[in-house]
């Protein structure tokens, strides 16, 4: 404490600590409650980084006639109402300052989770309400500037200048009503909502009425209006708003300014859950704390994407690209929805029964060989001879356009119950009709799909396989930590390969080390797991199987991807 510099302090009765006198002080590192007695010094200190928000509010008429609802009680049987409320008790001079705070508690085996403590600040030292209110105000505004990150605050400032910080902040919010379980909507109001609104951050609440709702509304509407958009559902809509990013012309502005946030409210959540694996964040109790968090702390950060192009399309994927063993369990299951993200671990024994191989060749470019630099015969490494790297309409290369794979449909979104938000607007149109759109975003590094791969720098696997897997999160699902060392921004995909030679024997073991990251530790003959730049695939045609980018099922066939490093940003905790 003795390095952190003291901006306000103040005697209050602290009333969640039973009505005991403390002495408070706002640091610039948090808000510490010190109460003293003659045996010692008692001081507990909420740190800046756990406080999400603080309102002023005023005692509430003792009458139970109101229709209003009161916020949560603070101790003692006190009732409180907005600052500008027609309920207040004009007989009470006192203002009362609400802080909200999530404060992370380490537990003794080793787990740990953040608990809700709402901290009430009673101000009455003046006789009248307008001068009690300006110096709860004094303190709500610099509470509010270290929240924002300013430790620079100055204890006198005008109350007027900072007074609405993170109001002025405006966030879309979609959610799948039909994600997963379908518990998208309620599991925003229910544990999210209320966080906002201890913030004081305005939102529009936006369900999606039909299959690629998200892509469509993020492709035509004024995105420019928000600050942020907040997606409750599983990685599905994450997979329909960032491609209907790069499906505007603007992609490279939206990327910048439009940062993501992702609420878990489907069956893998892989994205949710690696912000939180990444960032240290407890998860498996309360799952949508860490977004919660993301949401308001507004901490924005680079994620790469991964460019990925087969025959007829490109997308811009953000979590995987498989064929084989998980993608199979991926669509397969689909039949078992209403179990969750339990439907994998059902499904995955299943495939392990009836373990499949596939025919085909597999490509990857090693990570410590970077796009664009040369060969030894002084070729670009990501393109064969006489190729050209850029995509753009003059080269010789055609840009692919990409338009939407009817099987994607397979998440359809239906409308919910009436909601108290703001819908969406519906299209109006047949959403079974697939539309051709132009794919924008950053051209290509390596050749078309039909021309060779440059032998001196790539690395060829020919023979059966029974899954290749790429990922650049740490977790494919909630309980899926399939590369433990991938970072959001590391330039790096983790390429899985599992030759046909596996026994189910070896299966089993692999399958049980991806809950606990065990199975990138564990050297298993026939399976390698591999830090790439770039990889393709090419399965043998008189074959059939599966082939996903996301979770989403797409074309069957050669199919290749490539890291694009920082493309896009999310928030983060």
């Amino acid at each position: 404490m003795s390095q952190e510099r003291i901006l306000l302090e103040e005697t209050f009765y602290v009333l969640t600590k039973k009505n005991s006198v403390f002495r408070v002080r706002l640091t610039t590192g948090g808000l510490s409650l010190i109460k003293e007695s003659q045996s010692h010094v008692k001081e507990q200190t909420i740190p800046t980084k756990d406080i999400v928000g603080c309102r002023c509010l005023r005692s509430k008429k003792p009458t139970t006639s109101c229709s209003c609802q009161s916020l949560p009680r603070a101790g003692g049987g006190l009732k409180v109402v907005d600052e500008n409320s027609p309920e207040q008790d004009e007989t009470d001079a006192s203002t009362y300052l609400y802080v909200y705070a999530y404060v992370l508690q380490n537990k003794q085996n080793g787990n740990s989770k953040r608990e809700k403590t709402i901290i009430t600040l009673r101000f009455r030292s003046f006789d009248k309400y307008e001068e009690n209110h300006k110096e709860a105000q004094r303190w709500r505004t610099a509470i509010k500037q270290l929240i924002r990150g300013d430790n620079q605050t100055e204890p006198n400032a005008d109350v007027s200048i900072m007074s609405r910080i993170n109001e002025q902040r405006k966030l879309l919010v979609i959610c799948n009503p039909k994600s997963g379980p379908g518990k998208g909507k309620s599991i925003f109001e229910e544990k999210v909502a209320p966080v906002l609104e201890e913030a004081e951050i305005q939102f529009e609440f936006h369900l999606t009425t039909h299959a690629n709702h998200a892509r469509e509304f993020i492709r035509t509407c004024n995105v420019f209006q928000w600050n942020g958009v907040v997606l409750v559902g599983g990685d599905g809509i994450v997979y329909e708003v960032i491609n209907g990013m790069f499906e505007r012309p603007d992609w490279a502005t939206i990327a910048e300014s439009l940062p993501i946030a992702v609420v878990p409210g489907g069956s893998g959540n892989g994205l949710a859950r690696s912000v939180a694996y990444y960032t240290g964040e407890p998860y498996v109790n309360a799952p949508t704390l860490p977004s919660a968090l993301s949401i308001v702390r507004h901490r924005c950060v680079p994620m790469d994407l991964v460019r990925v192009e087969n025959s007829s399309q490109i997308y811009f994927s953000f979590l995987s690209v498989g064929w084989g063993l998980l993608s199979d369990v991926d669509i397969e299951s689909e039949r078992l929805r209403i179990l969750g993200g339990h439907r994998f671990t059902v499904w995955s024994v299943a495939r392990l029964i009836g373990l499949r191989c596939y025919t085909g060749k597999v490509y990857y470019l090693p990570g410590n060989v970077q796009l664009g630099q040369n060969d030894t015969n002084g070729n670009p490494v990501g393109s064969g001879t006489g190729s050209v790297t850029d995509l753009s309409e003059s080269g010789p290369r055609p840009r692919i356009d990409s338009w939407y794979s009817a099987a994607s449909k397979r998440s359809a979104y239906f409308s919910a119950t009436a909601s108290s938000y703001q819908s969406a607007n519906d299209s109006g149109g047949d959403s079974s009709v697939q539309t051709k759109f132009q794919m924008y975003g950053p051209p290509s590094q390596l050749p078309c799909l039909t021309s060779p791969l440059p032998t001196s720098s790539w690395v060829c696997l020919e023979g059966k396989f029974v899954m290749v897997h790429a990922s650049y999160q740490s977790h494919l699902g909630e309980d899926c930590l399939f590369a433990p060392e991938s970072k959001l921004n590391d330039g790096v995909i983790w390429l899985l390969i599992i030759r046909g030679n596996v026994t189910r024997t070896q299966m089993l073991q692999f399958l049980l080390g991806l809950s606990t990251g065990a199975h990138a530790q564990t050297s298993i003959e026939g399976i390698d797991f591999i830090p790439v730049k770039a990889f393709r695939i090419e399965p043998d045609m008189n074959e059939r199987g599966y082939m996903t980018v996301d979770g989403e099922h797409v074309e069957y066939g050669p199919i290749q991807a490539e890291v694009c490093p920082a493309l896009s940003r999310i928030m983060i905790p």
